[in-house]
Order: structure tokens, then C-alpha cells, then sequence
């Protein structure tokens, strides 16, 4: 009876050695949580829904892209092939089933391109195969604008995050430039020592602000995230800036400045 009455006891006094444990784990939780910060508290919670959000919305553009680009190839291929096939089942005219065989493979053709361009938006092929700077001298190439690159020293091996920030920052400046300020000179520059620096300067007419819902309020909410910082200097008349800083999230031990011989001396 005294060892039944133990196990009683004991679980009579479960839950409030439970809630102790517990009020004692919310007092150190409170405690790591400095109330003295809560403007920081809230901004990181709205960069983590800017993330969110970001991700949601590149959801619905690959879903769009899909729709409009290479699923309507794939219709009209499929189309014409059962079109074809019923022509030579009915022994009708060989060359309509020829014709309607050569435009299901130029849709296919087309298709294929269509899901290239959608995959190369999500994360470019020389992104991976050749890095950061490689891929922002395609994105200048590939710019209606005058665009000149400056890496004055070479870029130290750079974590996949940080590169695909770096790239997609410099993607949506052209797009603005090319955009808002057509005919201008654009100048970027990458250089980087714990952090990655990037900047992007063109001659336009200026006048850019950072807009809610915009391309630039995304990129600035998306590298808050892990510590970047990201801005823009756009007076009236020019020329306008945008620039960004990001942490390169280095592991103990691993550097981020890179000098060359014709540096140290």
C-alpha cells in the first residue's frame, strides 16, 4: 500500500513539476530575448514574411510561365501529331501529315527553349558552372543598356546563397535601369572582403525610390534576411545608385579577402 501510495503521490505531483519545468524554460527564453530590442524583433519577423511572400510569388511565376510558355508548345505539338496520324490512317495527303510533323517538332523545339528561360530564372546555369562574376558580365551582355563590369580583384569562393543574392540584385537594377532610365550608362561593380560589395550607377534621369510590392522593397526585405543591407541614391537628374552589402556567412577559418601578387607589394 506505501509503494502505491508513492506512485500517487508522484503523479499527483507530475504536472506541477511539469509546469515548473516549463515556467522555468520560458524565464530563460525570456531572458536570451532582450526587451530593450524589439524594433529589431519585428523587423526580422517582417523580413521572414517578405521571405515567404517572395517565395510565393516566384511559385506563381514558374506556375505562369509554365501555363503560357512551353505547355501551350506542348499542346499544339500534341495537336498536330494526332492531326498527322489521322491523315495517314485515312490514307488522306502525305505532305499535310509531313507539314503538320514538322510543326509539332518546331513546337517541341520551342518548348524545350520555353522551359530553359523558366529554369534559367529561377537559378542561371553560369551561376553554378562559372560564378558570380561570369554571370553578371551575361547579364550585361544581354542588356539593351550600355553596361561596364569592374571586379578589380577576383572574387573569393562565395557561398551559393550569397552568389544568387549578389546576381538576382544586379538582374532586378538592370531591369529598373532599363526600365526607368533607357539609353543611360551603367556601371557595376563587385569587390568583396567580408562581406560582398556590389553597387550599380547609371546616368539616367533618377527620381528611383524603393516602392512597397516592388522588385527593389523585395530584394532589400530578402537580404535583411541574413544580415545584408541594401539601398538607393537616386536624386533628381543622377544619377542613381543601388547598392548592397552582404555578409559572406564565412565558416571558422575560411576567408573572404583574396589579394593578388601584384597586390602585395
Amino acid at each position: 500500500m506505501a509503494y502505491i501510495a508513492s506512485w500517487g503521490a508522484a503523479a499527483l505531483a507530475a504536472p506541477f513539476l511539469v509546469w515548473k519545468l516549463v515556467e522555468w524554460a520560458a524565464r530563460k527564453i525570456t531572458a536570451a530575448v532582450d526587451p530593450r530590442e524589439p524594433a529589431e524583433i519585428a523587423a526580422l519577423t517582417e523580413s521572414r514574411r517578405e521571405i515567404v511572400r517572395a517565395f510565393e510569388i516566384e511559385r506563381r511565376r514558374i506556375e505562369r510561365d509554365l501555363h503560357d510558355g512551353a505547355q501551350q508548345y506542348l499542346v499544339t505539338s500534341s495537336m498536330a501529331v494526332g492531326e498527322a496520324d489521322l491523315i495517314l490512317e485515312t490514307g488522306g495527303d502525305v505532305d499535310a501529315a509531313r507539314k503538320l510533323l514538322a510543326k509539332a517538332q518546331d513546337d517541341g523545339a520551342a518548348a524545350l527553349r520555353a522551359l530553359r528561360h523558366t529554369v534559367a530564372g529561377v537559378h542561371p546555369k553560369v551561376l553554378s558552372d562559372l560564378g558570380l562574376e561570369a554571370a553578371v558580365r551575361n547579364l550585361a551582355a544581354d542588356s539593351p543598356l550600355e553596361v561596364t563590369v569592374r571586379v578589380p580583384h577576383q572574387l573569393p569562393e562565395l557561398p551559393e546563397g550569397v552568389v544568387a543574392a549578389g546576381y538576382f540584385m544586379v538582374a532586378e537594377a538592370l531591369t529598373n535601369a532599363a526600365k526607368y532610365a533607357g539609353g543611360a550608362s551603367v556601371s557595376i561593380l563587385l569587390v568583396a572582403d567580408d562581406d560582398l560589395h556590389i553597387s550599380v550607377v547609371d546616368d539616367g534621369p533618377g527620381g528611383a525610390v524603393i516602392s512597397p510590392d516592388h522588385g527593389l522593397a523585395g530584394m532589400k526585405e530578402r537580404l535583411a534576411a541574413f544580415g545584408g543591407s541594401f539601398g538607393v541614391m537616386s536624386p533628381p537628374g543622377g544619377p542613381t545608385t543601388v547598392q548592397c552589402q552582404i555578409p559572406l556567412l564565412l565558416r571558422q577559418g575560411e576567408f573572404g579577402v583574396v589579394i593578388d601578387e601584384a597586390d602585395r607589394s
